[in-house]
């Protein structure tokens, strides 16, 4: 660790990269995916079924990791704040119904 570099700075950098990446493989698969939307390569319904979960899950991860950057290097209070809301996130998106009613509200 350099001089003046706490551990939440130093994790928020790890943190950093890793979204980082994330977000590349992110737009890689949303690439692909249009792609073959147009000009149908993978027809492996196996693939074609991991596509659909990154692009479903893959928004949720990275600003998951954003979040918890962003909270890395903050007082404790909004630490707990933000771990709650992200914990209320994703215990939510496996109720029964949740999923139906998000896709129902943005079609109309």
């Amino acid at each position: 660790m350099a001089d003046g570099e706490g551990i939440g700075s130093v994790l928020s950098k790890i943190f950093d990269v890793i979204n980082k990446i994330c977000a590349f493989i992110l737009v890689i698969v949303y690439v692909l995916f249009a792609i073959n939307a147009n000009w149908e390569f993978i027809t492996n319904e196996t693939v074609l079924e991991i596509i659909g979960y990154i692009m479903h899950y893959g928004p949720l991860v990275i600003v998951s990791l954003v979040c918890i950057e962003f909270a890395i290097k903050r007082n404790i209070a909004l630490q707990i704040i933000v771990y709650l809301l992200l914990a209320v996130m994703i215990i939510f998106q496996f109720l029964p119904g949740t999923w139906d009613q998000i896709v129902g509200s943005i079609k109309g």
